[in-house]
């Protein structure tokens, strides 16, 4: 009897293998196409100029921007959680340290992949290196990222050194390639390794400044432009920083949860990924008051330029962004879920925090960059020039029957990816007790992801079915309902949606940094604890 429990067992164990390994090739796979659609985009774009945009005199920043500040928030607030352990000692993080910095280290190069896109002349982003005038904020910024390459990368080759030394001493392809990054460095004593540590605190505080420079000075980019009032303010640069703090707890929470921290013990992981929760948490309360503040004193004070911009953002034709991935997905839901005992003892539920705060700074961000851009800087100047409706101005660079297939298949292929990240998640939490809280929790955030599944397939991939049946979430304006007058009556609207090309071109600059991160991870030493 129980050698046939143990042969079922088994049969059991290896079924669920073989089917978790079939649902990662496959969620590879829909990341690896949807990246090669993107960065077919991408070419589209160098070839063609930004005519393949929806861009125009009015929003000449949109999703590229967006997506820019949100990569180099995430960059600098991990780096700045590394800080914790190198320049102040908070060993309880030891773990993720080198995780902090190399998760630093891709998205940077990702959000400086977002500005190149967004230049009108690719070519050309060498002249900020020529064509200098030190008293720019944008000439002042961009030596702070030249800096914050080089003291990223020194810290985390300083970091994984010996480690990589070590590595080196085999005969497989990893080792080839710990003995090109070893740079011909040999020495693998203990004091090599307390002198490299010695070094990586001294970048550390060297690089503190720089990093809160870097998006705090990334906010100020957008803090010194007197014509938009939204933005013009000393606690802008603040707003980002807090942000960045939180995005970078929220990832390294989410990926220390269900990928990373193979090496730890279960119970030092948990506890990690716990600590990361409540982090997180904090972070992202301060960012909530912040965030009233900012708003409290608009209305407050009757400022007609910010009421203008707060009803296109609460009340706007993408309205959704605010009140749904913003504040319910992306703050109260993981404030909920972290503060609960029934779920924020849980790791599992906790990093499913970290990913929604992730998902939510997006909102965050959209709503920072285009809404303040719709206010035109000079009554009428919306009118000066003849415009076309923002979604059919992008000039299409291939036929439109190949553009409509390519954006269904890569929304498809992003949904489809999703789910089967779902599917391995509930996998590996069926091997705990859930609570009757914790099941009706997941009943209700499935129905929702489902129904918003339904009406972003139908507005995307049904053509005009939406109008029809009158489900156009970015299409619905309530700034002339009940609700919408709150603030006030309004006659604006927004002068741009992302085309086709900007949504596939991000999609496939997103997908390049995920796997970038994935075969970095996979090659380098990034858990191994210094000084063992």
């Amino acid at each position: 009897m129980h050698y046939t429990q143990t042969v079922d067992y088994r049969i059991r164990r290896t079924k669920m293998q073989q089917a978790q390994r079939f649902l990662k090739l496959t969620a590879w796979g829909a990341i690896g196409l949807v990246t090669l659609v993107g960065m077919g985009a991408v070419v589209i774009r160098a070839l063609n100029g930004l005519g393949v945009t929806n861009l125009n005199f009015i929003v000449p920043w949109g999703l590229w921007v967006a997506f820019y500040i949100y990569f180099i928030g995430l960059s600098a607030g991990s780096f700045l959680m590394s800080t914790m352990v190198y320049v102040f000692g908070f060993k309880k993080l030891e773990s993720i340290g080198r995780l902090a910095l190399f998760s630093a280290l891709i998205f940077l190069i990702a959000g400086m992949n977002f500005v190149l896109i967004d230049l009108g002349r690719m070519e050309r982003f060498w002249t900020v290196f020529v064509n200098r005038n030190l008293w720019s904020v944008l000439e002042i910024e961009i030596h702070f990222y030249v800096l914050y390459i080089v003291i990223l990368t020194l810290e985390l080759w300083l970091l994984m050194r010996r480690d990589l030394v070590v590595c080196g001493q085999g005969n497989d392809w990893k080792a080839r390639i710990c003995r090109i990054l070893a740079f011909g460095s040999k020495d693998v004593s203990d004091e090599s390794v307390a002198r490299d540590r010695r070094i990586v605190r001294v970048l550390g505080i060297i690089g503190l400044p720089v990093a809160i420079g870097v998006h705090g000075g990334t906010g100020a980019l957008f803090a010194v432009v007197k014509a938009r009032p939204m933005w013009y303010g000393p606690l802008f640069p603040i707003i980002f920083i807090v942000s960045a703090l939180a995005s970078g707890s929220a990832l390294l929470t989410f990926v220390l949860a269900f990928f990373a921290g193979k090496g730890m013990a279960k119970q030092e992981r948990d506890e990690l990924v716990l600590l990361l929760g409540k982090i997180t948490a904090g972070f992202l309360a301060f960012d909530l008051l912040l965030l009233w503040s900012e708003f409290s004193v608009g209305i407050y004070g009757n400022i007609p330029e910010d009421l203008e911009v707060m009803r296109l953002i609460l009340f706007g034709p993408f309205w959704w962004v605010f009140w749904f991935v913003q504040i319910i997905f992306g703050a109260f839901v993981p404030l909920l879920i972290i503060f609960l005992p029934a779920t924020g003892k849980n790791p599992k539920w906790v990093g499913l925090a970290g990913f929604m705060v992730v998902v939510g700074i997006i909102g965050v961000r959209l709503n920072i960059v285009i809404p303040a851009l719709s206010i035109p800087v000079l009554p009428g100047l919306d009118e000066a020039y003849t415009m076309l409706p923002a979604p059919t101005q992008a000039f299409t660079t291939y036929p439109p029957v190949i553009l409509t297939w390519l954006n269904r298949f890569a929304i498809l292929a992003a949904l489809g990816t999703f789910g089967i990240f779902g599917l391995i998640a509930l996998r590996r939490l069926r091997g705990q007790e859930a609570y009757r809280f914790q099941r009706g929790l997941v009943s209700i955030g499935t129905a929702v992801a489902v129904l918003a599944i339904a009406l972003f397939v139908l507005r995307w991939v049904g053509g005009t079915a939406v109008t029809t049946l009158g489900l156009g979430i970015s299409g619905l304006d309530l700034t002339q309902t009940p609700i919408g007058g709150i603030l006030g009556q309004t006659e604006l609207h927004s002068f741009y949606i992302p085309s086709p090309n900007e949504w596939l071109s991000s999609a496939g600059l997103i997908g390049m940094a995920i796997i970038m991160f994935a075969v970095g991870y996979m090659v380098l030493p990034l858990e191994s604890k210094e000084g063992h």
